[in-house]
């Protein structure tokens, strides 16, 4: 059995809106509704712990019923918003996921729990397709090998003492990570395994992001 952990607590300031790109309205649903539907209609979860703002909490509830969903007050930054989840968790291994990728597939799922039985980090991952280049400011420095870089998305998956005692690490350290799979592999020197995902398991950060997803849900 497993616990996820969705991350809503952000306020999408990139995308225009002017409010929580989470209650962006796609087919009369908000899009924190795909993000959390697929761990709602998986059995093999028991909790699911939305971490979201004060502000938008009430506003939250009011969406869902379902006796899973628990709900905790995110922190002053994404990595603060997961520990406080991660203290609602019971189950041994915890999947962590960001409310503004709502296209995850159910294929993905599966793929990231056959693999979580043999180690205690993965992660999904997608191929870089163009060139890349580091840059400053408006002068070209070095191309970099694409074969050798990807983008990292969510959800990543965990076992969840290991990942509850990294936070911990994390803190007493005071260091700041860009995610959870970085966080656990520099705090605890523990391997994380890679995944390709789909494409199409984007995160939602601008208007165009939102209008593509509008033509896929």
């Amino acid at each position: 059995m497993y616990s996820v952990v969705i991350v809503a607590a952000g306020s999408g300031v990139r995308t225009g809106l002017g409010y929580n790109k989470i209650f962006y309205k796609i087919k009369d649903k908000n899009l924190i509704e795909y993000s959390v539907r697929k761990f709602v209609n998986d059995k093999e979860f028991t909790e699911i712990i939305i971490v979201v703002s004060k502000e938008d909490l009430k506003e939250v509830r009011n969406i869902f019923s379902n006796p899973k969903i628990k709900y905790v007050i995110g922190g002053s930054s994404r990595q603060k918003s997961v520990f406080n989840g991660l203290s609602l968790v019971n189950e041994e291994k915890v999947f962590i996921h960001d409310s503004a990728r709502p296209n995850l597939s159910v294929e993905d799922i599966q793929k990231l729990k056959k693999s979580l039985v043999k180690n205690n980090a993965v992660i999904l991952y997608t191929p870089v397709k163009d060139s890349i280049i580091k840059y400053n400011e408006d002068k070209l420095v070095e191309y970099l090998d694409r074969n050798s870089i990807a983008l990292v998305q969510t959800p990543q998956v965990f076992n969840s003492v290991l990942i509850k005692k990294a936070h911990s690490l994390a803190i007493k350290s005071k260091k700041v990570y860009t995610d959870d799979a970085s966080l656990f592999r520099n705090e605890l020197n523990e391997k994380v395994v890679l995944i390709e995902g789909s494409e199409f398991n984007f995160k939602a950060t601008t208007k165009s992001d939102l209008l593509l997803l509008e033509e896929l849900l």
